[in-house]
């Protein structure tokens, strides 16, 4: 527990903050990430099973692009947010005017990225990856885009504040959805092609992320 002083305006006063220690957000986050990899294991395993070789080839090639995407969305901007947040403890109208603005920031990057993303998928697709097969797969993903830019910046107020439970939650029920959603699509996908197959794999990723 905390005690801060604060004064604005008119108004002034002590306030009482709970936080997380360093110790008990450790034990948080490496628990939760020891039951994510579990599960982890357990979706790469149904992939494969179900996918075969061919499948989870398409959807490899894919991740890597994603990855890239996630990263131009983000810019680092999480761990500014963090830092900000943790200065700034006790002003809570700072803190308001810091998620406010990254927020928009992150939204009119993503719109940004989404629309590039959009027009270049079906010329980059068969020159960079070499297989017209993925060009739905990299469609499904795009969606990635715009939710982890909100996430983005609602993790780095977490971690501001030194409350690790909501990311446990959010890591524990993306990976559980995304469990439930991949054999789902893959088996309702899987007779169209397994291209559309690899789609929905992709796509539950998103939807994972989106619960989370």
């Amino acid at each position: 527990f905390t005690f801060i002083y604060y004064k604005y305006g008119h108004g002034k006063g002590w306030i009482l903050l709970k936080k997380q220690g360093l110790i008990k957000g450790t034990i948080i986050l490496t628990i939760a990430g020891f039951i994510v990899k579990a599960l982890g294991s357990i979706n790469t395993i149904i992939m494969a099973n179900i996918l075969g070789p061919e499948g989870i080839g398409l959807v490899l090639m894919v991740l890597p692009v994603g990855g890239l995407l996630v990263t131009l969305t983000t810019l680092g901007l999480p761990v500014a947010i963090s830092k900000i947040v943790a200065e700034s403890e006790g002003n809570s109208l700072r803190v308001k005017s810091i998620l406010a603005i990254s927020l928009i920031i992150t939204t009119i990057t993503s719109i940004v990225l989404l629309i590039l993303a959009f027009l270049s998928i079906k010329f980059f697709s068969p020159i960079l990856l070499q297989d017209q097969r993925v060009y739905y797969s990299l469609i499904a993903i795009l969606p990635l885009i715009p939710i982890v830019a909100v996430s983005s910046v609602f993790k780095g107020y977490f971690r501001g504040k030194q409350n690790m439970t909501p990311l446990a939650i959010s890591s524990l029920v993306e990976q559980i959805i995304r469990i439930l959603f991949i054999y789902i699509l893959i088996q309702l996908l899987l007779p169209y092609g397994v291209e559309y197959a690899a789609t929905g794999a992709i796509f539950s990723g998103v939807v994972g992320e989106l619960f989370s």
